[in-house]
C-alpha cells in the first residue's frame, strides 16, 4: 500500500474494517432472527398439533378440520395407511417424502410400541413433529403436523435485512467522509511540517519548527525544533572551536617558525632550540586535549569500565602535579569511592581540574574524599560569575585570557560515567566538587 496517498491508505482500512464488520453483524443478526422466528414456529406448529389431537377421533370414519393455516398442515396414518390430509401450503412431493418417512419408521418394521412423541424436526425447508399411538382399542396411528418452516421465517424477517444492509452502507459512507476528512487534514498538517524542516535545512536551522495542529503532530514539531536548535548550537560551537582552535594552535607555531628563520639567518644561535622545544611540548600538550575531547565521545559505555578507586586516581594525580608547583597539596581522604569507570578517562578528567587549580593557586590545593563526594579547592583568583555557567564550554576564554579545552573534556567524561561537577567561588578561592548525578 506504500504507493498510495496516506489519506488513501486510511480510507481503505476503514472501509475494509467496516464492510467485515457489516457482513459478521448481518450473519449474526440474520441468524439470531431465524433461529428466534424458528422457535416461534415450533411452538406455533405444536399449538397446531393440539388443536387436531383435540378433534381428532381414531374411532370415527372420516375426520373434518375445518381450521386452516397459512403455513401448517396435517395428515393422520392408520395402520399404515393415510386417512386424512389437509393440503394448505406444504407441496405434495415434500408431504409425501415425510409420509413415507414416518410409514417406514413406525409402521412397516412391526416395531413394538405404545406411545411415541416426534419432537420438533427440520426437514429441508419444512419442519414436523407429531406422536405414534399405539393401544387395544384400536389400530396405530400417527397424527403428524407440518410447517413450512422457511416461508414463515422469510415472511417474519421481510426486508430487516436490507433496510440493515442499507444503513450499514449510510454508515459506511458518512464515516469515510469523516475519515477523509480528518486524514486529508492531518496530511496537511504533516506535509506543512515537511516544507518547514525543508525550509530549516536549507536555511541553515533559522526557521522555527511550529505547527499548530493536534497534541501528538505539535508534539512531533516541538520535538523537531528542540533538535533544530540543539543541531544549531552545535554547529555554532564547532565553528567557534574550529576558529579558536586555530588562534590557540597559531602561537606556538609562529613562535616555532620566527626562531627556526632566525637560527637559519644566524641571528639567534643553538640556544634558541630550547624555546623552539619549549613551544613544541606547548602544541604538543594542545594536541594532546584535541585527541582527548575528541576520544570521549568514544567511550563504551560497558566494555572497558570497572570500578575504580577515586582514591587511587587521586593519590596518582597529586604525585604527579606536587613537584611542578610551589603550592602545598592536602589530601584528605575519610573513606575510598569507588565508581564504574574506565581508568584512562578519569585520570584524564581529575588532571585537567588540577592542573586548572595549579595554574591558578597561590598557597595550597585542598582535596577531599568523603561519602561519594570530591572537592578540589585552590585559593587562587575567583572566578567571574559571568563565566561559571560557561567555564565548561571548549574554548571559553578565562579571566587572563587563556582558553582551552580541559574544563570541557572533563564535564564530557563525567557525563558519560553519570557524574557531575559543579564550580563555585567558595573562601577566597575556587570549588570543584564531583558527585554522582
Amino acid at each position: 500500500m506504500n504507493q498510495f496517498k496516506l489519506t488513501t491508505q486510511i480510507n481503505i482500512i476503514f472501509s475494509f474494517v467496516s464492510i467485515m464488520a457489516c457482513v459478521v453483524f448481518l450473519f449474526v443478526l440474520n441468524l439470531s432472527f431465524a433461529r428466534g422466528y424458528e422457535n416461534q414456529n415450533a411452538y406455533l406448529l405444536s399449538e397446531y398439533y393440539k388443536k387436531i389431537k383435540s378433534e381428532y377421533d381414531p374411532n370415527a370414519v372420516t375426520f373434518n378440520f375445518e381450521y386452516e393455516s397459512m403455513y401448517n398442515d396435517f395428515f393422520i396414518i392408520m395402520n399404515g395407511d393415510l386417512v386424512a390430509f389437509s393440503n394448505n401450503v406444504v407441496n405434495a412431493k415434500e408431504r409425501n417424502n415425510i409420509i413415507n418417512l414416518i410409514k417406514n419408521e413406525y409402521f412397516l418394521n412391526n416395531t413394538h410400541l405404545s406411545y411415541k412423541n416426534i419432537e420438533y424436526t427440520r426437514f429441508g425447508n419444512y419442519s414436523y413433529l407429531g406422536e405414534i399411538i399405539d393401544d387395544i382399542n384400536h389400530p396405530r396411528y400417527a397424527i403428524i403436523v407440518i410447517s413450512n418452516t422457511q416461508a414463515y421465517i422469510n415472511e417474519l424477517t421481510g426486508n430487516v435485512p436490507f433496510y440493515t444492509t442499507l444503513a450499514f452502507i449510510n454508515i459506511l459512507a458518512l464515516g469515510m467522509i469523516i475519515i477523509w476528512l480528518w486524514s486529508s487534514n492531518t496530511v496537511k498538517k504533516l506535509n506543512d511540517l515537511k516544507l518547514v524542516v525543508d525550509k530549516m535545512v536549507q536555511d541553515n536551522y533559522q526557521t522555527e519548527i511550529a505547527i499548530d495542529s493536534a497534541e501528538e503532530i505539535s508534539s512531533l514539531a516541538k520535538a523537531i525544533d528542540n533538535m533544530r536548535v540543539e543541531i544549531k548550537n552545535n554547529e555554532d560551537t564547532k565553528k567557534e572551536m574550529i576558529q579558536n582552535l586555530g588562534h590557540d594552535l597559531k602561537t606556538p607555531i609562529a613562535v616555532i617558525k620566527s626562531y627556526a628563520e632566525a637560527i637559519l639567518d644566524g641571528i639567534e644561535d643553538s640556544k634558541s632550540a630550547e624555546l623552539i622545544i619549549k613551544q613544541a611540548d606547548v602544541l604538543n600538550n594542545k594536541v594532546k586535549q584535541i585527541i582527548e575531547y575528541s576520544k570521549i565521545g568514544y567511550i563504551d559505555l560497558g566494555g572497558d569500565r570497572e570500578m575504580i578507586s577515586m582514591k587511587e586516581i587521586i593519590e596518582q594525580v597529586v604525585n604527579h602535579y606536587k613537584y611542578l608547583t610551589q603550592a602545598k597539596f592536602i589530601v584528605d581522604i575519610k573513606e575510598d569511592w569507588k565508581h564504574r569507570m574506565v581508568r584512562e578517562n578519569i585520570y584524564v578528567a581529575i588532571s585537567n581540574i588540577v592542573d586548572n587549580a595549579v595554574r591558578y593557586v597561590q598557597t595550597k590545593i585542598v582535596i577531599q574524599l568523603k561519602s561519594k563526594k570530591l572537592t578540589i579547592y585552590n585559593d587562587g583568583e575567583q572566578i567571574d560569575e559571568a563565566l561559571i555557567p560557561k567555564i565548561f564550554k571548549a574554548y571559553e576564554k578565562g579571566s587572563k585570557g587563556q582558553f582551552g579545552l580541559g574544563l570541557a573534556i572533563v564535564k564530557e567524561t563525567l557525563d558519560r560515567f553519570n557524574l557531575k561537577c559543579e564550580v563555585t567561588n567558595y573562601q577566597n578561592g575556587v570549588l570543584f566538587t564531583i558527585e554522582p548525578q
